[in-house]
């Protein structure tokens, strides 16, 4: 039985992220059990892809290919909880 995700309103675009660009966040239940979320965003004061899973630091310039490889990968073999982003990273 696939997931059934719905966007989640409260999932909004990280801090200094320049909405006007791709951007998503992904929160899901990986394989460990536990809660996760990833997200990229290009910051509106550097104009620099950064991406990142839960609280860690963030990678800076990573190639939208790869960006949507996790995402896609996320909803592959995780249970999607909820997203938030633009079109670019949708379900």
């Amino acid at each position: 039985m696939k997931n059934e995700m719905k966007t989640i309103a409260e999932i909004t675009a990280p801090d200094l992220a320049d909405t006007s660009k791709p951007w998503g966040i992904i929160r899901f239940i990986h394989s460990d059990g536990k809660t996760h979320e990833f997200y990229s965003c290009v910051n509106e004061m550097s104009g620099d892809r950064l991406s990142a899973f839960d609280a860690e630091c963030p990678s800076i310039g990573d190639a939208m290919k790869w960006v949507k490889s996790v995402f896609q990968g996320v909803r592959s073999n995780a249970t999607v909880l909820g997203f938030g982003g633009t079109k670019h990273f949708e379900i």
